[in-house]
């Protein structure tokens, strides 16, 4: 079933403040996300709670969304993650859950039908940025919840797959660079 986006989700600005050293909250950037839209698990940006910002921690659930710039993408925020509120660059989506899985939700902006969707809407400037009101009026593909449970499944399933390949990928570059060096202290003895 096919619905209107702010018709299963609340949305509101990501917080701006100027980010400390370390503090007792993470602040959310893009930069804390690899090229799979997975968050990196190292923030460096931290801020620290005023009666301002507590009203932007991040509640489990919660979805944010990139909305400026080239790379346009959402993320499912767990509460086991700690503290956190998102910058200003991103959109805190906050899903009907009766409705919407977070997890679906992130796994549906994430997909290339809706990246193409997202593209066309910040076409046009410098720098696209995708207005609040474009992405409230959004079709949201929106199928049982059981169809989403499987999807977010698979999702994570795949997201796995891609960890473990990236790990791979990584030791097979230490055991080539490591062979390359024998060689190369071979040749020099």
């Amino acid at each position: 079933m096919e619905k209107v986006f702010e018709s299963i989700a609340e949305f509101q600005f990501g917080y701006y403040d100027k980010p400390v050293d370390s503090g007792a909250v993470s602040y959310i950037q893009v930069k804390d996300f690899d090229a799979n839209n997975q968050f990196s698990n190292e923030t460096s940006a931290f801020l620290n709670i005023d009666e301002k910002s507590r009203k932007h921690l991040l509640k489990d659930g919660d979805v944010i969304f990139v909305a400026k710039g080239f790379r346009n993408f959402a993320w499912t925020y767990k509460e086991s993650f700690g503290p956190a509120i998102a910058s200003s660059i991103f959109f805190v989506i906050k899903v009907d859950t009766s409705k919407i899985l977070p997890e679906f939700l992130t796994s549906l902006l994430n997909s290339a039908a809706y990246q193409q969707q997202f593209q066309q809407l910040g076409a046009g400037s410098s720098i696209p940025s995708i207005r609040k009101s474009e992405l409230e009026a959004i079709k949201i593909q929106v199928p049982p919840l059981e169809l989403q449970r499987k999807t977010v499944t698979i999702n994570e399933l795949y997201l796995k797959e891609l960890q473990l390949t990236n790990k791979i990928i990584d030791e097979k570059q230490k055991y080539y660079n490591n062979i390359i060096n024998k060689l190369i202290t071979q040749v020099h003895v």
